[in-house]
């Protein structure tokens, strides 16, 4: 299967995502989201295995690897 990216929001996404965002360059592992009040506070991990937070909007457009899935908590297949 080839890495094909598919549009969505950032709503969702889950935990073993890999995606890219506005104004942040790459694509990056979601590693934690939280609901919050006015969107997500969403963690991530960078391929060098540093993690940062963004707090996004809800409905923010975020850009998913459907190869990412299987890791994914979303992921049909059971895994461990």
């Amino acid at each position: 299967m080839t890495d094909t990216p598919t549009d969505g929001i950032i709503d969702d996404v889950a935990p073993g995502d890999i995606v890219s965002v506005p104004n942040r360059a790459g694509d990056h592992k979601v590693v934690h989201k939280e609901e919050r009040e006015a969107g997500h506070l969403v963690t991530f991990e960078t391929d060098d295995g540093e993690t940062f937070q963004l707090e996004l909007a809800a409905g923010t457009p975020a850009r998913r690897a459907l190869e990412s899935k299987w890791e994914s908590t979303q992921s049909p297949t059971p895994h461990s």
